[in-house]
């Protein structure tokens, strides 16, 4: 992994930071030094997939999405003490450690003093990221309104919320996910980095860190919004053992959201046989913490495949990244059927209508 400032000197605290916390998996997950799943999103597709989810919705989100993003990093604040820093110069130590973590997550900056927050993500994320370090340094529960003055300030309000200071649970571990320990085997992030105003590319494109934590946290509050899904979407999608119907919902809107920024991309589709499907996941999967399969295997002449898939946090995204593929790939929509086999999950993708040989 190569990093610099941008100029072409290397960023080294950045560099240094990133190679201690995190690692990439042997099944395709990027893990930070107590076991919690991360990813790298390219800004423009998180951008494009979370305008997608909420509009496939019909319901607004985003304070839903700001309180996922405020418990799971309030959580990873308690896990390791993070503002612990000792009584000298409290204050001080305490916005440092957070500019570094905001630096190294390339989330871009937030003045605590001010409520202000420099930075390209969107306006929910970043106030709940922004939201957890205000309530945990002050150890109260506080009111948030926020509002997008540019394309990258985000002014915040907050107000005591009056309510007692009580410590984030865990992220729930969903249908999909399990409780089993991470894999040992692991390799440095595989990425080209450079540092730039409000956060850090890869090969030239803006990118960041997100904790799987906040989408397992937001898949969750999906159960009670009332979504209705549509025939039409439904017609794709077939449910075996092991997924609820409630578990449906996010994960069949999270696959068109994902399809959907497939579709708007320029990344080069091309499917001949299994190995390309190796290929594909090696390029745009595994370095990201998407996952990847664990086994495929040819189903039919048109292009059926069925993957096996260890369960994990990010299991939403691997699976709408090999269904968009797939349709991409083969020019036709796909057919998904879905069922827990032992301790992985088959997923079998096969063209929704049959053709003739």
């Amino acid at each position: 992994m190569s990093l610099s400032d941008g100029s072409g000197s290397p960023d080294r605290s950045v560099l240094t930071e990133l190679n201690d916390n995190f690692h990439c998996m042997e099944n395709g997950s990027i893990t930070d030094s107590d076991g919690h799943g991360w990813m790298v999103w390219n800004l423009v597709d998180f951008h494009r997939w979370w305008l997608a989810f909420e509009t496939f919705s019909g319901v607004p989100l985003g304070r839903k999405l700001l309180n996922a993003a405020a418990d799971e990093e309030e959580y990873c604040f308690l896990g390791n003490s993070f503002f612990e820093v000792g009584w000298f110069r409290k204050s001080t130590r305490q916005r440092t450690k957070l500019s570094q973590r905001w630096k190294m997550m390339g989330w871009g900056s937030y003045d605590l003093v001010n409520s202000v927050v420099s930075s390209n993500l969107i306006g929910p994320l970043c106030s709940g990221f922004a939201l957890a370090a205000s309530e945990n340094i002050n150890r109260t529960r506080l009111k948030i309104q926020w509002s997008q003055t540019t394309n990258n300030q985000i002014n915040l309000d907050l107000e005591n919320a009056q309510r007692t200071f009580t410590p984030a649970p865990s992220s729930p571990v969903l249908c999909w996910d399990s409780h089993a320990n991470p894999e040992t085997i692991f390799t440095p992030l595989q990425l080209d980095l450079q540092t730039v105003q409000n956060g850090w590319t890869h090969a030239g494109e803006r990118c960041c860190l997100l904790p799987s934590g906040v989408f397992s946290r937001f898949f969750e509050t999906m159960t009670a919004q009332g979504i209705r899904l549509r025939p039409s979407w439904l017609e794709c999608w077939e449910f075996g053992i092991g997924i609820s119907s409630q578990s449906q919902i996010p994960l069949i809107l999270s696959a068109l959201a994902v399809n959907e920024l497939v579709s708007q991309s320029e990344q080069p589709i091309y499917i001949q046989d299994l190995e390309s499907w190796n290929q594909l996941g090696d390029a745009y999967l595994k370095p990201f913490g998407f996952g990847k399969p664990v086994q495929l295997r040819s189903l039919d002449s048109q292009g059926g495949v069925e993957f096996d898939i260890k369960p994990c946090s990010h299991f939403p995204f691997l699976v709408g990244y090999l269904y968009s593929f797939w349709q991409r790939g083969h020019g036709r929509k796909a057919k998904v059927h879905l069922q827990l086999k032992g301790d992985v999950w088959s997923v079998k993708i096969t063209s929704l209508l049959s053709y003739a040989e």
